[in-house]
């Protein structure tokens, strides 16, 4: 996308002036005419700069996110990936353990305190461990791109045509309050990501740019909120055989999910969304709480029996609620397999009509 906010537009200008402080090498924000050549994936980046120096003359794209935490990196770099062109994460502040974890997958980044790992031979430049101000502050979120507004977004990916229902629908799916869809659905028509067409109804738009914000932010905002507990098992293969509908509205997640889906991904961790702990699970299967276990169960957050998708008979949970585990994790093996799962089971859903 191109930038049309302030603050991300200033975020970019800042950490750019801050890195052409540190060296020879200089980046340099092209104009809109010099970006024209790349029109045709335009809605994949934030903008684009050229590197410069020693012979290097470089264009990379620009992905923007203004806070960066943990559970985001696999959704930013599966996003980075993904351009046509050789990307550059810019954001305010990366801190140490989190630029060794970039540099290792190949993100390159600056940031606006000075850190900054950029490898395009013969430039390699890495600083890391440049502090930022106390009072650097996160950006407030849109309502929309909150817990509640969350699960309404997740109803609209899952089920598109759920933006023309009556709002007693689009809260009974997503269960919500009433009173919560009208204000999600101002907010999503002021980000351009719903639109009116009259007589028509509504329409979703910017699919793919909607699902990637909502990856990015379910893990941080919505995902805590849903964990009931942790467990580990003596029997590290006890998921193998089991049927969940055995213990009343259970849906396998994250990686398990991935590996049912024919992946070739070995689960380590096991992810359970289900309306409890079934405590006869616990004791069939001898599972014991354990703060740290690899076993953890979540709150089913949408209806189940209004959010329709072709893997609910397989007892899984929505196919972006599986990408989205998987890169919440940032695990290289499970980024690579959300990528597989983006392919098959996603691009679909978010082609624009």
């Amino acid at each position: 996308m191109y930038l049309n906010l302030n603050a991300e537009t200033d975020l970019i200008r800042e950490a750019v002036r801050v890195f052409n402080n540190i060296g020879e090498f200089q980046l340099a924000i092209l104009t809109e005419e010099e970006r024209f050549q790349y029109d045709n994936f335009h809605t994949e980046y934030d903008t684009l700069v050229r590197l410069t120096g020693y012979g290097v003359d470089q264009e990379l794209a620009v992905e923007c996110k203004k806070r960066l935490t943990q559970p985001t990196v696999g959704a930013m770099v599966h996003h980075l990936q993904r351009f046509p062109i050789k990307g550059l994460l810019i954001t305010d502040y990366v801190n140490p353990k989190m630029a060794e974890r970039l540099k290792k997958v190949g993100v390159q980044f600056i940031d606006t305190v000075g850190n900054a790992y950029i490898n395009e031979p013969p430039a390699f430049i890495y600083v890391r461990g440049n502090r930022p101000p106390e009072n650097l502050q996160a950006r407030e979120l849109r309502r929309a791109f909150q817990p509640t507004g969350l699960k309404i977004i997740f109803a609209f990916l899952c089920n598109p045509n759920l933006v023309n229902a009556p709002y007693r629908n689009v809260a009974k799916a997503a269960t919500v309050a009433l009173g919560t869809v009208g204000w999600v659905m101002r907010d999503l028509k002021e980000m351009g990501y719903l639109v009116e067409m009259g007589k028509r109804g509504r329409r979703l738009t910017n699919k793919k740019q909607l699902l990637e914000r909502w990856v990015m932010t379910y893990p941080e905002n919505l995902r805590p909120k849903l964990v009931m507990g942790r467990y580990a098992a003596l029997n590290q293969n006890w998921f193998n055989d089991v049927e969940l509908d055995h213990y009343r509205w259970g849906f396998w997640g994250g990686e398990v999910a991935a590996a049912k889906l024919r992946t070739f991904l070995r689960p380590e961790t096991v992810t359970i969304y289900a309306t409890e702990v079934n405590p006869y699970m616990l004791a069939d299967k001898r599972l014991r709480k354990d703060p740290k276990g690899d076993i953890e169960f979540l709150k089913v957050f949408w209806n189940v029996e209004e959010i329709e998708y072709n893997q609910k008979k397989e007892n899984l949970v929505p196919p972006l609620l599986i990408y989205a585990d998987l890169l919440a994790t940032g695990d290289a093996r499970n980024i690579e397999t959300a990528g597989i799962i983006y392919e098959q089971e996603l691009a679909g859903l978010v082609r624009e009509d």
